[in-house]
């Protein structure tokens, strides 16, 4: 008779494997951790994806960023990355490019613009886990912004430059830092700073806009106003009395003596400079673009004139010697000082040449009656002349008596 199933079962040894006797009990503890790793790993991938996507979204602003503005979101949206170090380094290098500019011609503005390339690159170069190269650039833009805010004591622009090579010896800066370096501790560039420190360029007004105005059409200023006469009047004397009041051409005014012989054209200008004290250059190049020299000759006997008188004088000479290549004088009221170029140039560098007024026309002199052989006879004292006889007033001003 064969043996039940069971029977056999029951005669294998009662025993469990290791991993049976493990998952009993360690397996609740186990499941926790496998659950902990998994919302772990899909929270990691979660999170480099979307860091990844942000960064190539940051690079991607970065390099379509132009201004300092462009830049200067970009480090602030992704400050304390590699991408956020560079587009700071980007704003400070455009504003001192900006800055440095506007010394010349807006003195206020560059000192704005200069301030904040300074706080920019002073955020470069405090990161000190960012990229060398980019806090390297820093260095040398703090260095070059601080060279231009000089007041004439350059001791703090060399120490910016000498910074640049403390921290970075092989700079690609070095050979431009070290001739810096010695530049600045010249008397030359001491009083150059000096000197730049105290102007104060400011931008010219803006032009009136003609955008609307048919083609062909007056300017504005040129249109009739409906003001009275003598409102009128009144604004045309302040126009004359405000352009009058040139300190420039108020200067040029004074009485010279002018009777030069062979007086060649520099010495002239110089002598007209002494005596009405106001610099006046001459434009050498211009000149000799028109086939002038400096040493020209002058011959000019005017006796006692007006400085501006005698550069008239001068001006139409040329004018004759080369008809519409001659020189014109030009006022630079911002320089307190005057300029004599040519006409050519003048239009070239969009300068405007000074106008000398004209004289009034002298009135047409009156033709004398001729006289006669025989006199005539007068008239009785008692004869009436006709009404119809009566000469006008403008008939025996402007014509000869008919001889009869």
């Amino acid at each position: 008779m064969k043996p039940e199933p069971m029977q056999h079962a029951s005669a294998l040894p009662n025993t469990q494997s290791p991993l049976v006797k493990w998952l009993d009990q360690y397996g609740n503890g186990a499941t926790i951790v496998a659950c902990v790793a998994m919302i772990g790993g899909a929270i990691w991938y979660s999170y480099t994806r979307t860091s990844s996507a942000r960064s190539e979204s940051a690079w991607a602003q970065y390099s379509q960023a132009r201004t300092a503005e462009d830049f200067g979101n970009i480090a602030d949206v992704f400050s304390n990355t590699e991408v956020g170090t560079w587009a700071r380094l980007g704003e400070g290098e455009r504003l001192v490019d900006s800055g440095i500019s506007l010394m010349f011609t807006d003195r206020e503005a560059a000192l704005g613009e200069l301030k904040k390339a300074d706080e920019a690159f002073g955020k470069v170069l405090g990161n000190m886990s960012g990229p060398e190269v980019a806090r390297e650039r820093a260095a040398w833009g703090l260095a070059k912004s601080t060279e231009a805010q000089s007041d004439g004591d350059t001791a703090k622009s060399i120490e910016g430059y000498a910074a640049l090579l403390n921290q970075f010896p092989k700079s690609i800066y070095k050979a431009a830092a070290e001739e810096r370096i010695e530049s600045l501790k010249s008397p030359e560039a001491k009083e150059f700073y000096a000197w730049f420190h105290k102007q104060s360029p400011k931008p010219a007004d803006l032009k009136k806009p003609k955008d609307g105005l048919p083609e062909g059409h007056p300017p504005i200023d040129s249109l009739p106003d409906n003001k009275p006469d003598g409102e009128k009047t009144k604004s045309e004397d302040q126009t004359k009395s405000s352009e009058v009041e040139s300190p420039v051409v108020a200067k040029l005014k004074a009485e010279i003596e002018v009777d030069w012989k062979k007086m060649p054209l520099q010495d002239a200008v110089k002598s007209i400079a002494e005596k009405c004290e106001i610099e006046i250059d001459l434009d050498g190049e211009a000149l000799k673009a028109s086939g002038f020299t400096k040493d020209m000759e002058q011959n000019l006997t005017l006796g006692k004139v007006t400085g501006l008188a005698a550069i008239d004088a001068i001006l139409q000479k040329s004018e004759k010697e080369r008809p519409g290549r001659g020189m014109v004088l030009v006022i630079r009221d911002e320089e307190k000082k005057a300029l004599i170029t040519t006409a050519e140039f003048a239009k070239k560098n969009e300068q405007t040449p000074f106008e000398f007024s004209k004289p009034a026309d002298a009135d047409p002199p009156k033709l004398e009656a001729p006289k006669q052989d025989t006199p005539k006879s007068e008239p009785a004292k008692d004869e009436k002349p006709k009404s119809d006889d009566k000469p006008t007033e403008s008939k025996d001003k402007d014509a000869p008596a008919e001889s009869k």
